[in-house]
């Protein structure tokens, strides 16, 4: 998945994306109070998206399956947050290393 701004709602346009170290996912839930997908890293941190905050829903559905696929196959993941937010907290999307990536050396 690749970042896009377009894909997020926020009012601080004119600040950067910001991108979380590489993590693990250890488990994702879904919580319908909030329309919050937490996301539980092997950091310590849990990172939540709004999907409300969504411009595409189906994006945040996208963004479901692939978490899916990242804890099954054991992949990294690097999480982006719109608008300068902590990516230890916040996500919009994210970046994945595949086992193939982690394999070049340089």
């Amino acid at each position: 998945m690749t970042a896009t701004a377009s894909l997020f709602t926020t009012k601080r346009t004119n600040v950067k994306d910001r991108t979380s170290r590489t993590v693990k996912v250890l488990a994702i839930h879904f919580d319908h109070a909030t329309q919050s997908m937490r996301v539980f890293c092997n950091d310590g941190y849990t990172r939540e998206c709004r999907i409300d905050r969504l411009t595409d829903r189906e994006h945040g559905r996208r963004m479901w399956v692939h978490l899916k696929e990242c804890i099954n196959k054991g992949y990294d993941i690097m999480f982006v947050a719109a608008g300068g937010f902590s990516p230890d907290k916040w996500f919009y999307d994210m970046v994945t290393i595949t086992e193939t990536d982690s394999n070049i050396p340089f």
